[in-house]
């Protein structure tokens, strides 16, 4: 006989239960977890008729246009990926008035530090 489940372990496997992917055992240890512990069972509740409503929703198919502009962009942001990450992190830089003044007083304070008795 395996351990109980806590609640992060049922609630981790909702997914795989809803699918249908766990084995016999482990659905079955889901399940008595559910059945007496009411927080789960609430939570596995809403997980499941979510799921249902969801498969119940007609799929609907992307317009050749919108599949093209996408796979467009997908392999410029391949060809030209690393000098746009590059760009992303302009945004959070310190600009050299503020970061210059800091630097000289860093140095000024260590050499007092290690020029005091």
């Amino acid at each position: 006989m395996s351990a109980q489940l806590n609640h992060r372990e049922t609630k981790a496997l909702f997914v795989a239960l809803a699918d249908e992917e766990l084995p016999a055992e482990k659905a079955r240890e889901v399940r008595s977890h559910l059945d007496g512990c009411g927080e789960c069972q609430q939570g596995w509740q809403r997980y499941s008729s979510t799921v249902l409503r969801l498969r119940q929703v007609e799929k609907q198919k992307a317009p050749p246009a919108l599949a093209s502009l996408v796979m467009t962009r997908v392999k410029r942001q391949r060809r030209f990926g690393l000098k746009r990450l590059h760009l992303a992190h302009a945004h959070y830089r310190l600009p050299v008035e503020i970061l210059i003044p800091l630097l000289i007083a860093a140095a000024v304070g260590a050499y007092l530090l290690m020029a005091a008795p």
